[in-house]
């Protein structure tokens, strides 16, 4: 159903928007230290540059998704969000005794939209930490046992500076839902165009 839809006939519910869940600040950081290590990034006196979440987005945006970036109130107050990339980005409010409030909204948001989320912390302590302040059962398992064991993605920024995720948005496109597994049309096509035209494996001679 269409948010148009929705808002004439209030018994139907709105489809949710295909989307992908962007952690800022590990992207950001990332980005620097990928720019350290290729020895270009000599002129930055900062961690974190917002150019890592900008190849990202464009990246996403390739695939027809709306990608939408969660930054921490801390990351903003000191790096304040580019003009052109407010429209993406949800700052977290500032919550007391919670450092990690990002990848808590992070998580949360990818388990709403039934999504893939984009960051290259474990979240090991989400996973096995009982105690673990704003965590509970519900993202314990989503993480270690269901569909986040599919939807959380890693990436990599190369030498030359381009976002390369450990899963591409197309192989794990309604990861969470078990009766489609298949993408919509126009959305990684280059991949199943490239896969179909493999040429088979041959076969060898069966051993006894």
């Amino acid at each position: 159903a269409t948010l148009q839809a929705a808002a004439m006939y209030p018994g139907v519910e709105a489809a949710a928007p295909r989307t992908v869940i962007l952690n800022c600040a590990n992207i950001g950081c990332s980005y620097v230290d990928s720019l350290r290590l290729a020895g270009s990034a000599e002129q930055y006196g900062n961690k974190f540059d917002w150019e890592g979440v900008r190849l990202a987005i464009r990246y996403y945006e390739g695939f027809e998704l709306k990608p939408q970036g969660v930054c921490k109130n801390r990351t903003a107050a000191l790096s304040p969000v580019p003009r052109d990339l407010k429209p993406y980005i949800t700052v977290c409010p500032v919550m007391d005794n919670q450092p990690d409030v990002d990848d808590l909204f992070t998580i949360r948001l990818a388990m709403k939209y039934k999504c893939q989320l984009v960051d290259n912390d474990n979240y090991r302590d989400w996973k096995g930490q009982v105690d673990k302040k704003d965590s509970d059962d519900d993202v314990r398992h989503w993480l270690s046992f269901g569909p986040g064991t599919r939807l959380k993605v890693s990436f990599i920024f190369d030498r030359l500076g381009t976002f390369i995720p450990s899963v591409p948005p197309d192989a794990t496109y309604s990861a969470a839902d078990s009766d489609s597994r298949s993408p919509p049309p126009g959305v990684g096509g280059f991949a199943r165009d490239r896969r179909s035209r493999s040429p088979p494996v041959p076969q060898g001679p069966r051993r006894s």
